[in-house]
């Protein structure tokens, strides 16, 4: 058997995610905090491989930061902003006005769902990162995203697509690249 590489679709591991729009699973959702302690709501997003599109299989962080000075809405969201909860929500197509008991329970049904995000570039203090500017709602509802590894695969296992089929695995794909969290020198309200 003969065999020629070809690194056409090989990304460097280290590449920024160009700028637009991404179809995108949610494959995890919960708080998470900096290297200096800031707490924030951490979205991790993988850009889905049955939509035809660049980047497959590369993951997309949003970050929902506690307001410095909530409104009764966002402490009712642990002092996050409610509007952009609540446009996460909208775009993952969480039932209109249902009640979570805590901020961990909304994060959990949001695993599985589908969405379309917008993708730009922000640079703060000499280093420019991936920034997620929209949530939407996805374009392409029925979701046929392959997991790459058997651990997504399990972790995937009980949650349903949008259209109510179940996350299945595959052995190909690229993982993207690793974004380390930012340090609290990081942050642009510091």
């Amino acid at each position: 058997m003969a065999y020629t590489t070809d690194y056409t679709d090989v990304p460097d591991g280290n590449e920024l995610i160009p700028e637009g729009e991404y179809e995108c699973i949610i494959k995890y959702a919960g708080e998470d905090a900096t290297r200096g302690g800031t707490i924030y709501m951490g979205v991790t997003m993988v850009v889905r491989n049955d939509v035809d599109q660049p980047c497959k299989n590369k993951y997309i962080w949003h970050h929902i930061w506690q307001k410095k000075e909530p409104t009764p809405s966002d402490l009712a969201c642990s002092g996050y902003s409610s509007k952009q909860i609540n446009a996460v929500s909208k775009s993952a197509k969480l039932p209109n006005g249902k009640k979570y008991e805590t901020l961990s329970d909304w994060a959990d049904e949001l695993k599985g769902k589908v969405v379309r995000v917008t993708v730009e570039h922000e640079t703060y203090r000499g280093r420019t990162n991936a920034k997620v500017k929209w949530v939407n709602e996805s374009r392409c509802p029925d979701c046929k995203h392959r997991w790459k590894t058997e651990q997504e695969t399990a972790q995937a296992a009980d949650v349903k697509s949008e259209a109510g089929t179940p996350a299945s695995a595959n052995s190909s794909g690229n993982t993207g690249s690793v974004q380390p969290l930012p340090s609290d020198d990081d942050l642009p309200f510091n």
